[in-house]
């Protein structure tokens, strides 16, 4: 016999209330790829922060990439996990009327399978210095995703960036436009990356995340991200520029 629940759907970022007939045998196989069912969209803007929402199809992480460079999206804010399926993120310490360009993703959800992205890089202005804030601001679509049937070349789409460093470790982030490994080499001399830092092929879908252990105190390490061997495609990419952190003093 089936049970009846109420469950909320998110309508444009709203919640609607629907009776659905629920069967406790059934739920526990079904996965559905996850999807952007609704937004972005800039709740709020103000002249040094912005709330950023959307919904997805289930319970899913949130994440934004952005920067004030289109090319060059390097800073992030998340939110964590979520219980839910709408999605809110806020960014601080922006700059009063400066364009910011920006991503959502969502993703390592328990009903869903896969990541999902905006279908591109969108923007939205802060306000001036005092004025008063902007709220359910629509975002500009600047640059369109050409989509992965389009283009069969691994690339770095975001990142990398250093999310966290403590005395003796710290984790490096970054995503791509193909699941695939990730490696971190790094060391201790910006011409011999002679370590190497790794997690499994596809652990964390479009995101990578490694983190690298047993580092050395109060010590400037030098880095350089890779992605190989990507879904759909037997090439590798390599971030451009090699990068650096400073573990903090014991």
């Amino acid at each position: 016999m089936r049970k009846i629940f109420t469950i909320s759907v998110p309508t444009t970022l709203g919640i609607a209330m629907l009776i659905v007939p629920f069967s406790p045998l059934h739920a526990q196989g079904n996965t559905q790829t996850l999807q952007i069912t609704n937004g972005p969209i800039i709740e709020m803007a103000d002249d040094h922060s912005a709330t950023i929402a959307w919904s997805t199809n289930a319970d899913s992480s949130s994440r934004v990439w952005y920067g004030t460079d289109v090319n060059n999206l390097n800073q992030f804010a998340e939110s964590g996990y979520s219980s839910g399926s709408t999605h809110r993120v806020q960014l601080t310490n922006l700059r009063p009327g400066t364009t910011y360009y920006f991503e959502v993703e969502s993703g390592q959800g328990r009903r869903s399978r896969g990541e999902a992205e905006t279908g591109g890089v969108l923007s939205f202005r802060t306000v001036g210095n005092g004025e008063r804030p902007v709220r359910n601001q629509q975002p500009v679509l600047v640059q369109a995703d050409a989509g992965a049937a389009a283009d069969a070349t691994v690339k770095i789409t975001n990142g990398p960036v250093v999310e966290a460093v403590s005395v003796n470790s710290a984790t490096v982030a970054w995503s791509t436009n193909r699941r695939g490994s990730s490696r971190v080499n790094y060391g201790t001399d910006a011409n011999n990356l002679n370590q190497l830092g790794e997690t499994s092929w596809g652990q964390g879908g479009l995101t990578h995340r490694v983190q690298l252990k047993n580092l050395q105190p109060n010590t400037t390490y030098y880095f350089q991200v890779e992605t190989g061997q990507a879904q759909g495609t037997g090439g590798e990419v390599q971030s451009q520029n090699i990068q650096t952190f400073t573990t903090k003093p014991r």
